[in-house]
């Protein structure tokens, strides 16, 4: 068992699948949607995380047309932000392979324009971490066909799209991924019929050579869709269960992991609310051991499609969808311990 500590943060901005990104002691949240399938705006909010509130940037220059289901990293005080659906068909933004980038110090935006040929298809609903230097993508629901199970490095620097090494299985949106070290990790999503888990992924990417490996310590997949009902979800001691549209982030030596959909609502989208888990778990890629986290005082409410961030003893978390199919404004800080 590890322990850590919730603190709340003053917010009641409502919204899920947006994005998340700390820069200095502000949260910046961007994009997502209170009515499903219907992009709020294209403003960015800066979420205080020493009292809380909440400030509206509003018609920030340059901003990107407004969206959900993208992904954000943050990279030398900058936010970089890829992809997601928008538009009057709400379907993957064809952008080709453009990386929007929001400076806080300025409060303005620029459109970083591929150098390299190749460069990561249109999609939504993908995933991504930062190293120190690169945006890191994986997988996501493209325009039409399979989820995808690619991954991609872009380096602003260059501005050139490097593509990796595939992760391993079939084709996932909602994963969730983490570096640390040297190794990219990755854990669960969602492969259109039931939600994965069971295993955590992970490359070495100081390695040419290295492939992607796999620990597996319990089921690796979840409830479909048509099966059981509306009720708690059934948890283990070994390690979480199969969940997409969750949070994964390195906390110093540690993997972080929390909350998730763990059952997919029964129209297979965000239109709807599935089963959500409440837990939180920590992984030590020493020993490959998961622990479960037990925090005392108050404790935030299942969720998924939520954002999130690391900060350097723990997690900041906003907003999310839960279980009532509403959509949630509450804002929290993690702190492992």
């Amino acid at each position: 068992m590890a322990s850590g500590t919730f603190t709340r943060l003053t917010s009641t901005l409502q919204r899920s699948s947006h994005s998340l990104s700390v820069v200095g002691g502000k949260a910046y949240l961007f994009g997502g949607e209170i009515d499903p399938r219907r992009p709020v705006d294209n403003d960015v909010y800066a979420l205080d995380l020493a009292g809380g509130g909440i400030e509206a940037i509003k018609g920030a220059a340059g901003a990107p047309e407004a969206r959900v289901g993208h992904v954000a990293g943050v990279i030398g005080g900058v936010v970089y932000v890829f992809g997601g659906r928008g538009g009057p068909a709400m379907t993957p933004l064809e952008e080709n392979g453009a990386v929007h980038a929001f400076d806080p110090s300025t409060r303005a935006w620029s459109t970083l324009s591929p150098s390299s040929a190749s460069f990561p298809s249109a999609r939504s609903y993908h995933c991504a971490t930062t190293s120190s230097s690169r945006l890191i993508v994986h997988g996501g629901c493209p325009s039409s066909g399979p989820r995808l199970a690619d991954v991609w490095a872009f380096e602003p620097a260059t501005r050139a799209w490097t593509r990796l090494a595939d992760a391993p299985g079939i084709g996932r949106g909602g994963a969730a991924l983490a570096f640390s070290g040297d190794t990219l990790y990755r854990f669960g999503g969602f492969n259109g019929t039931t939600e994965v888990g069971g295993q955590i992924d992970a490359l070495r990417l100081g390695d040419a050579q290295a492939g992607w490996t796999s620990a597996v310590f319990g089921a690796t997949e979840g409830l479909g869709r048509g099966e059981h009902g509306q009720g708690e979800l059934a948890g283990s001691d070994a390690g979480p269960g199969p969940r997409s549209v969750t949070a994964l982030h390195a906390v110093g030596d540690r993997i972080a992991l929390l909350f998730g959909e763990g059952k997919p609502s029964p129209t297979g989208g965000h239109d709807a609310a599935g089963n959500f888990w409440d837990d939180v778990w920590v992984y030590a890629p020493s020993d490959g051991a998961w622990a479960r986290v037990a925090a005392p005082g108050e404790w935030p409410a299942p969720r998924g499609w939520f954002a999130s961030d690391a900060v350097a003893d723990g997690v900041v978390f906003h907003g999310g969808l839960d279980a009532r199919n509403e959509r949630l404004g509450d804002a929290w800080v993690l702190r492992l311990q």
